[in-house]
Order: C-alpha cells, then structure tokens, then sequence
C-alpha cells in the first residue's frame, strides 16, 4: 500500500506527465518544453495542464482541510485536465508533426507510468472519499 501512496502521490503523477516524452519531426522533448512554449499562445492543450496541475496542487495544500469532498473533486478534475491536454496535444495536431511520439517506445512507457500513476491516484482518491463517508471503516495502512 506504500508503494501506491507513493506512485499515486500528486506530486508524483504531475512529475510524470511532464515528463512524457513527445517526438517531433525535427526535435524531440518532454511534455514540459511542449507546454511552456504554447503557454504564451494562449494553446487549449497549455492552459488545460496548467489549470489541471493547479488543481491538483491546491486539492493537495493544506487549504482544502475540513472540504474533503471539494478536494476529491478537484483530484478527478484535475487529472481529468491533465488527460484531455494530452488529448488536445495531438488530437489539434492537424499536420502530424508530433504524430512520430507513437512510434516511439520512450513514449509509451512514459505516458504509461503517467497513466498507472493518474490511476493509482484516482484509487487513492475514491478509497479516501469512501472512508470519509464511512467513519467507522478502518483505515489502510
């Protein structure tokens, strides 16, 4: 169970997707690099992982203490940003530059461990959101 608090920690599942490896036709990078340079354009795919990882970060501060369900709402939502990010990335990519990252394998295993992190995650998420409904359910160690 340690092993999942820890893949599934916010931190680390933000970490993750910005280090998914994206390959272009002439250079390559991490997600980050893709986000920071379409931040200043205003690209959907930019302002949803920056909304999504603010989302995150706050539900993980200590300002949602005593709203434990707002917290869990922000959680889903902000992985949710995070994935449709990702989506938007490529889905708007009407000249397939970046469409070579699917052939890559540095890729695959790269959004996968951001993929098994959102869902370790998520299942941290439901389990707290359960347990707070039910009291007297005892607690995973």
């Amino acid at each position: 169970m340690k092993a999942i608090k820890i893949i599934g920690h916010p931190v680390t599942t933000i970490c993750l997707f910005l280090v998914i490896l994206i390959t272009g036709q002439s250079i390559g990078g991490v997600y980050l690099f893709y986000l920071i340079l379409a931040l200043p354009h205003g690209l959907v795919h930019s302002i949803l992982a920056i909304s999504g990882i603010v989302l995150l970060l706050v539900s993980f501060s200590k300002i949602t203490n005593g709203r434990s369900s707002v917290k869990q709402y922000m959680n889903i939502a902000g992985i949710l940003l995070l994935v449709l990010s990702l989506f938007s990335f490529f889905y708007n990519d009407k000249e397939h530059y970046n469409f070579g990252s699917f052939n890559s394998s540095a890729f695959w295993i790269t959004s996968g461990l951001f993929v098994i992190s959102a869902l370790c995650f998520l299942i941290l998420t439901f389990i707290n959101f359960k347990r707070e409904d039910n009291p007297s359910q005892v607690k995973l160690v």
